[in-house]
């Protein structure tokens, strides 16, 4: 009962932590709105390409955005373990009688909440702008776990260089990670119209997998294999950078 009591205070911290101040969570929103709008205008044309296979760009790429704010809602988790370290909150919970794991498993559930819920607001949003989710509750609740998910591993990577460098400028380099695991995907065209080293590329990318779990629901509203290579495939990744900060935290713990 006392870890559950501490695991709640701390989850609670951290999820006001990751939403405020309020306003830094519209350009959060914002962004993934812009390019969809954008690229859906742009290149609403793209589905008279022969085996496309798709009605329309505009619920093509509706997935994109979604995937574009799990990133960005958890891609500031590295900076907000960075503060607590510099400003000494992270050397006083170390004082106090309060396990140390979970310190990092409430900051993962506080980053995964915040995910859900602004993929959740970036639904509704698309539905306004014309999208449609063939896959009902169901598939709100089937994307909802890959955003959660998904959204620990990603985060996992800013919390892996925050604990390393301890250095803002460093964690919020990592940034750049976000271009070529969002864009060198099939974000722009299906796999089958993909050719040369960039198509080896994509498919190496883990996060294609995810993209095309949710754009199966999203499209289809079915629940198959590629919806299960998805989440097999956020599982995964998220297994592997969680286990990279896991492991650089607790040597910062024995410091």
């Amino acid at each position: 009962m006392k870890t559950l009591t501490q695991l709640w205070y701390l989850y609670l911290r951290g999820f006001k932590q990751s939403i405020r101040p309020y306003p830094s969570m519209i350009p959060e929103l914002l962004m993934p709105i812009f390019f969809f709008l954008v690229n859906s205008a742009a290149f609403q044309r793209a589905v008279e390409i022969p085996g496309f296979g798709g009605e329309s760009y505009l619920q093509f790429y509706a997935p994109v955005s979604l995937l574009t704010v799990i990133f960005l809602s958890s891609g500031s988790t590295g900076l907000e373990l960075v503060t607590d370290i510099s400003t000494g909150y992270m050397s006083r919970l170390f004082l106090t009688p309060i396990s140390r794991m979970m310190i990092i498993v409430s900051k993962l559930l506080a980053v995964g909440t915040k995910a859900v819920v602004q993929t959740i607001i970036m639904i509704v949003l698309l539905l306004l702008f014309g999208a449609q989710l063939d896959g009902g509750i169901v598939g709100l609740l089937l994307v909802i776990v890959l955003a959660f998910i998904f959204s620990l591993g990603w985060s996992g990577i800013g919390m892996t260089l925050a604990f390393i460098t301890k250095n803002p400028r460093v964690v919020q380099s990592a940034f750049i990670f976000f271009f070529p695991f969002s864009m060198m995907t099939t974000a722009q065209l299906p796999l089958h119209l993909l050719e040369g080293w960039y198509k080896v590329v994509v498919q190496l990318n883990p996060v294609t997998y995810i993209l095309e779990a949710i754009r199966a629901i999203v499209m289809t509203g079915t629940i198959d294999r590629i919806y299960m290579e998805g989440l097999l495939a956020a599982v995964c990744f998220s297994a592997v950078t969680i286990a990279a900060s896991t492991i650089t935290y607790r040597r910062i713990t024995r410091a």
